[in-house]
């Protein structure tokens, strides 16, 4: 895999804009999720921020582009060298001598970074309070509008959002228990779980990752679970007499046999006795 951040993401540095990187980075993480290729996502992540970063810096000080004409020296090893020899400009007196400028920072990640990580907050805020609130379970309508909100509908906060979410799930039902065991809040009604599910596609979701499959294999269990003890009583009782029935088909069987064997026995020996009797 490259190291140029600008050949990762497929953009040329000269041209690029911050536009055109933020645009790259989306459509790759379409097929990069950080679930089943972490390192490639990592990958990923980096040349986005470093490809960023080079943009602005290029925009800021155009006659001072820090990939223009870059080229590694080597020592006679083959080594890097970690500096380049200066030419000899004479002797500056301490009047003369130029003051450094001052070494470019980039830009705090507190305009990206934290906020990227504040507008998650937020919405995972909302929308457990708009679950947990009252106990109950919570209007669908209002539950997409959640969902749906403009303010975290990026490909990063999507992805942000489906891990939070699913942990959200994971916990309140159970899952870091010990032993496990399956817990139904009762905010989470199967048309709650669904909603959730088939917007962030947890039960669908092909992965690699044993972790992550781990915890949608638990959900698809926890929706179960769910679905049975939402549907009417009499088709749960019907379930519970076809799954009898069928698991029990042999024993019956056995019992029916041995019923009948003694039912043989039990008049054979009452003939004897009443022979024995009468004679």
């Amino acid at each position: 895999m490259s190291s140029d951040p600008f050949e990762l993401l497929g953009l040329d540095r000269t041209t690029a804009t911050e536009a055109d990187v933020r645009r790259a980075y989306a459509e790759r993480l379409k097929v990069t999720r950080p679930e089943d290729d972490r390192a490639g996502f990592m990958a990923l992540r980096a040349a986005f921020e470093h490809a960023r970063e080079s943009v602005r810096w290029r925009d800021e000080y155009p006659e001072d582009d820090p990939y223009e004409d870059y080229e590694e020296d080597e020592d006679e090893n083959g080594a890097p060298e970690t500096s380049r020899a200066e030419p000899d400009r004479g002797t500056l007196t301490l009047a003369q001598a130029p003051e450094p400028e001052p070494a470019y920072e980039p830009e705090s990640q507190d305009t990206d970074e934290q906020a990227f990580e504040a507008r998650i907050d937020r919405a995972m805020d909302r929308l457990v309070d708009l679950l947990t609130a009252t106990g109950l379970e919570p209007e669908l309508k209002a539950l997409r509008a959640r969902l749906e909100d403009n303010e975290v509908a990026g490909i990063d906060e999507f992805q942000a959002l489906q891990w939070r979410v699913r942990q959200l799930l994971c916990d309140r039902t159970g899952y870091n228990l010990e032993p496990q065991q399956i817990r139904r809040p009762m905010w989470l009604s199967l048309e709650v779980f669904d909603t959730l599910d088939n917007f962030y596609g947890w039960t669908t979701q092909p992965t690699t990752h044993p972790y992550v499959r781990r915890l949608n294999d638990w959900l698809a269990k926890v929706r179960t679970d769910i679905a049975w003890y939402a549907a009417p009583q009499e088709a749960r009782k019907q379930a519970v007499l076809q799954e009898l029935s069928g698991a029990g088909k042999e024993e019956q069987g056995s019992l029916l046999w041995l019923g009948a064997a003694g039912g043989i026995l039990g008049y054979a020996l009452f003939q004897f006795f009443t022979r024995n009797i009468g004679g």
